[in-house]
Formats: C-alpha cells, structure tokens, sequence
C-alpha cells in the first residue's frame, strides 16, 4: 500500500468495481449515480440538497456517542464528501482521529480531481484508506479489540461495494450489530453496572486451582431437546454450565447443572428465575446483568467483567480480577468462562446458530416460539456437513466468534448440538460420541471441589 499524500493512503488491485457516474445536484453541488449488476441505479446523496442531508445523517449517527469518547472514528464511504465535512464539523470539539475508508479506488480518483474533497483535505484528523484489497482493512480491525471505536456506515457507499469485498461489507455490518446493541441498551448497562457493584461480589478468581475437566456448555437452541435425554449421565464424567434460558426445562428434566451464567441488561431477565430453585446452583452474571435478577437469585453469586465494556475494565483492573470475552451472547460469554475455569474439553450443545426447524429455542424454554414465516439471513452449512441452514446476522457473528476462537488456540473444541450450523475449527460428534471419548473420567471430586468454592466464596 502506497502513500499518496499525507492524508490519503491508496491502493487498487483494479477489482470489478460498480460504475459511478458524477453529476451535479439541483443546487450545482456534485452527486454521482451507482449503476451495479443486478440492483436498480441509485444515487450516493440527494440529486437537490446533499448538504442538508448530509447534516442530518452527521447528526444521527454522532447522537449515539456517550461521554467516553471513542478512540478514532471510522466512516465507509467516502462518497462525495458532503458528508464526510459535515461529520468533521460535528466532531470539531471532542478532536477524535478519523478514518474514511473507501473501496472504490478508481471513483474516488475521479472524484478527487474533481476538487470534491478539497476543503477537507487538509484537516490534520482525516485520513483516507482507499484500496480495494481486503487485507488493507483487516489489518486496521486488527487493532480495534485494543481501541474504542466508533463506526459509522453510509449505507449508499456500501450498497456499491465490489462483489469480491462482501465479506468486509458483512464485517462492518456485524460491527454495526454489536455497536447498536451496546448503544440501545447503555443508559441499562450503567444503572445494573452501578447496583451490581454496590456489593463486592466474588468472581472468577474463586475458583484458582479448579481441576481441568471436561464440562458441556448447554444451550438453548431448538437442537437441545436431542442432548436431554444424556445429560443425566453425562454429569458423570462432564460438568454441566448452563445458560439460564435453558435451566428451567433442564431442572424438569431432572438435570442441575454445575453452574448457570445470565448477562442481559433488560426487566425480561427476571422470567428466567420462575419455575425452579437456585438455591444450590452457582450463578456467575456479567456486570451489567438486570440488577433485579442478582438480588433475587438465592444461590452463591460471582460477577463477570466484560471486555470492552469501560466500566467493567477498569473495576477488574482494579479488583485484579481477568477479564470475559463476551462474544454478545450469553453463549458465547458462558464458553468464555469455561475457558478460565479451566474445563478442558469443552463440548457444546444446544448451539444452533440457526433457526432449525423455523424455531426460536427448545421448546419448553420461556423464550420459545414457532416462526410462522421462513427466517431470512445467510444460508451456511449445517451441522451435519451435508446440507444447509439459515443463519440470522445476529447468530451468525456468533458463528464467526466461536470460528475464530478456534483458529486462536491448539485445543480441540466439539460440537454435539445435532442440528443447527457447523462451526469452522470445532470437531461435530453426536453427544454419544463426545461421551465415549471421556466415559473413564470421573468428575464427582471436581464436583465436590467446585461447590466447596463455591460455597466457601459466597459466604465472605
């Protein structure tokens, strides 16, 4: 990748791109059409005024900046600029380094020596990436685990991102994803972060020297009534952590698991708690949890402190406690914490990822329901390798981050869901299976052992 100037880094692997056409608006600024295969042509900004328009959109997308300022700002799509000087403007007074990034190297060209970005130009903040090789923009993502950082998308530009590039096109909307949700729910995020932490709860640090067993990570996919009937006897040789949508058709079951995580923010958490006792099972609950759920749970209670969440770094810091990947999923935090228990291996089930069988979760769960209509999303391999299911964006960047916890480490993760997705990197064995490899191991002295901690920690 070249510099091309001080502000402008491009590179053009010349990519199938869109054909942009520039015309000037009804006020003689400058818009250009799109013309893409297989979509109607459509404009990047208004044909009349894109400088009002470009106000408004500035604004919309700034409102959902706290008080922590972010790191750096990364917009897709450079467009014709207007709104890229208005976004400036609005982000004058917290002075954030700002990122443009853009695919489609030979438009921009083309708008470039047209003078559209020439008022800009100079702001010591601005930097464009301009490239239409996708390694360029995964080695800038690479650092954002490390920064906060506010993305924004112009849904125009991406709308007219190269074919070859979807995969970017679908990162950044999973980043949006996770970013919305954050954002919905923050003003809940700091009132549970704040009730939560009025008591110093135990946490994950309880249980230093757990011995590493194997344990079953219970989800509450459709796929999960398949596994019920082996749970019993896998709680011999397994211990069973638990998400709580799934404890109450587990404990009617007959089967209690080890330990249950809970981490939504929302009221609808207190459903969970109806139906069962959890008197005797270990609670571990993300910060921010619905601070409602922790007062009423009667069992022992350790907090988790999320990664990426300001609040809740700084606590763990503080407390010196490790901090939990969350994933954006109760799931994927409750895999998470398995991992820095200690449990090794780690067997999911109930892991769908999909919709299967057009349902929401197992039935018998509060949050069951049957889809009247077919699910839209990506169509992505099932587990059985053979055919195919739908994966909604939400579930599928769980996919993706289960995936790349595979790739990130040496141990062999095995998904006994039976339904649902396949996950790149895990090992797909029906639970009969998985229970074959571990039937010699005997798990009741680590049993003992972790509610000995358990027990112990919640009474200091």
């Amino acid at each position: 990748m070249s510099a091309w100037n001080h502000s402008i880094q491009t590179h053009n692997r010349r990519s199938r791109a869109p054909q942009v056409a520039l015309e000037h608006t009804k006020n003689g600024l400058w818009t250009a059409s799109v013309r893409k295969e297989g979509i109607p042509p459509f404009y990047l900004h208004s044909r009349y005024d894109p400088t009002t328009e470009a106000h408004r959109f500035a604004a919309a997308q700034l409102s959902s900046i706290g008080e922590e300022k972010p790191d750096r700002i990364v917009l897709y799509g450079a467009g014709c600029g207007h709104h890229v000087k208005a976004l400036l403007e609005q982000t004058e007074d917290i002075g954030v380094p700002f990122e443009v990034w853009e695919t489609n190297v030979s438009a921009f060209l083309d708008m470039e020596r047209a003078g559209m970005f020439k008022e800009i130009m100079d702001e010591p903040r601005l930097i464009f990436i301009v490239s239409d090789d996708l390694q360029v923009f995964s080695e800038r993502m690479n650092v954002w685990e490390q920064n906060r950082v506010h993305v924004i998308v112009h849904e125009p530009s991406l709308r007219a991102i190269p074919e070859e590039l979807e995969s970017l096109k679908r990162v950044l909307q999973d980043y949006q994803v996770h970013q919305n949700s954050v954002i919905v729910h923050r003003d809940l995020f700091h009132d549970n972060f704040a009730r939560n932490n009025r008591k110093e709860w135990p946490s994950v640090s309880a249980f230093h020297g757990l011995p590493s067993v194997p344990a079953i990570v219970i989800s509450a996919g459709p796929s999960l009534s398949k596994s019920l009937a082996l749970l019993p006897n896998a709680a011999k040789h397994c211990l069973l952590g638990s998400v709580g949508t799934a404890v109450p058709l587990l404990v009617r079951q007959g089967i209690r698991p080890d330990f249950v995580v809970m981490t939504d923010p929302q009221p609808n958490m207190l459903q969970q708690l109806d139906g069962w006792d959890s008197e005797s099972i270990p609670l571990f609950f993300l910060s921010t949890l619905y601070s409602e759920v922790v007062d009423r749970y009667k069992g022992p209670k350790f907090i988790l402190f999320q990664e990426g969440y300001p609040a809740a770094e700084r606590m763990a810091s503080l407390r010196r406690e490790m901090l939990v990947q969350t994933g954006g999923s109760v799931s994927t935090t409750l895999f998470s914490l398995a991992r820095i228990l200690g449990l090794r291996p780690l067997c999911l089930v109930g892991q769908d990822l999909a919709y299967t069988g057009n349902k929401t979760h197992v039935e018998g769960t509060p949050l069951y329901q049957q889809l009247e209509r077919q699910v839209t999303g990506e169509r992505v391999m099932a587990f059985d390798g053979q055919g195919t299911v739908v994966a909604p964006r939400n579930l599928l960047l769980y996919k993706k981050w289960f995936e790349e916890q595979a790739r990130s480490c040496n141990e062999t993760f095995y998904n006994a869901t039976e339904g649902g997705a396949y996950i790149e990197g895990f090992a797909h064995v029906t639970l009969r299976e998985f229970l074959a490899k571990i039937q010699t191991i005997d798990v009741s002295k680590a049993r003992e052992m972790f509610q000995r901690m358990a027990r112990s920690s919640s009474k200091n």
